[in-house]
């Protein structure tokens, strides 16, 4: 696969539609974004006037109705450019553990501790997520949301069980998801996604 240029959050941070401290922005023109988050670029540069910013464009994907003009603490962030990696599909996974309505993903309890954005959704391919376990075609836009293959979101999800065990419903050939902080379409929970198009795995 061609290389890509991609965001990296390297520590929790705000994105910004102005490089100015947040508390000085409305929440309509700011987002949290979870450290390991990682996103797909259209273009980005450093302003002359705000050397310490990265300026960017993400490629499909809107927040708070934005794609272009977002800016993130140049520290707080890593411009990675490299080719996508597909790993192990939940289809796959769901298949070998011969699942029906949920899928088990094993995380070591202990090496957790107190984290709660343990877990990745990993884009392989352009997909598209929806508030429905349906084909997109039916859904109107605001309950979908394009997201690019190499797209890396972190998951809100309970700890492991006390046999390392994080379940994952599955619905209609779809993974049932929730998100750590980030928001499309002014959600984080209750999101589907074809099973086939992603996988999950620990945060580094």
């Amino acid at each position: 696969m061609a290389t890509l240029n991609r965001i990296l959050f390297i520590q929790d941070t705000v994105i910004k539609q102005e490089p100015v401290q947040s508390s000085q922005l409305p929440s309509t023109k700011q987002q949290n974004i979870p450290i390991g988050t990682l996103l797909v670029l259209n273009d980005y540069e450093i302003p002359a006037n705000h050397a310490d910013h990265y300026r960017f464009a993400l490629d499909d994907i809107q927040i708070k109705g934005f794609s272009s003009n977002w800016y993130a603490f140049a520290q707080h962030v890593k411009i990675i450019q490299d080719a996508v990696n597909p790993i192990t599909n939940i289809q796959a996974i769901a298949t070998q553990q011969k699942a029906k309505d949920a899928v088990k993903i094993t995380v070591d309890r202990q090496s957790v501790g107190d984290t709660k954005g343990f877990l990745k959704l990993v884009f392989n391919t352009d997909t598209i997520i929806k508030r429905q376990p349906v084909d997109s075609k039916v859904l109107n836009d605001q309950s979908k949301q394009k997201i690019p293959a190499g797209t890396e979101l972190i998951l809100l999800t309970d700890k492991p069980d006390t046999n390392n065990i994080v379940k994952f419903a599955l619905q209609d050939n779809h993974l049932k998801f929730n998100l750590k902080d980030i928001e499309f379409r002014g959600f984080s929970k209750d999101w589907f996604v074809f099973t086939q198009h992603i996988g999950i795995q620990r945060v580094d």
